[in-house]
């Protein structure tokens, strides 16, 4: 297994992680109709346009994750706040540490430009929620309401590095 910097070659494989993964985590906890509607080519064009740092997890030549991170966007942060703004794995992927290795980079790398870190979460993804927990993150009280489908609520965690 590899970490690595993304390359431009990479955005199709990243883009059908990010598709793939949003699918299976999901599933339940985002309403089906929602998640029909997404498409494989919507992705690829985001990933066209995202220009954020990202780190990508290869196994086998084969892309499996992924992790893009920059300075926090929150008005109500310090500005040595950077924030982990995706992480995905293939499901096949994960509970194998492959998560853990992608966070750690980051850590690393951001280390040296900001003092805390903060992340995004739906609140009912809770295996996600204790990955982060796990990192070392905790939920700092603020939240936002997502429309995905129906309404869903998204809470900020921070960790101090």
């Amino acid at each position: 297994m590899i970490i690595r910097n993304k390359k431009e070659s990479d955005i199709e494989s990243l883009a059908k992680v990010h598709y793939e993964s949003w699918i299976t985590t999901y599933k339940g906890i985002v309403p089906d109709s929602y998640l029909d509607s997404l498409s494989l080519e919507s992705y690829i064009e985001k990933h066209h346009m995202f220009n954020a740092p990202c780190i990508v997890a290869e196994v086998d030549g084969k892309v499996v994750g992924f992790l893009m991170y920059s300075k926090d966007k929150d008005e109500d942060t310090s500005d040595k706040c950077g924030e982990i703004m995706v992480i995905y794995l293939l499901q096949e992927y994960q509970h194998n540490g492959i998560g853990t290795l992608l966070m750690n980079e980051a850590e690393k790398r951001m280390k040296s430009e900001f003092d805390q870190l903060s992340l995004w979460v739906l609140e009912d993804n809770i295996p996600t929620v204790k990955f982060y927990e796990k990192m070392g993150f905790e939920k700092d009280g603020k939240y936002e309401l997502e429309e995905l489908g129906n309404v869903l609520r998204e809470t900020r965690m921070i960790k101090n590095i």
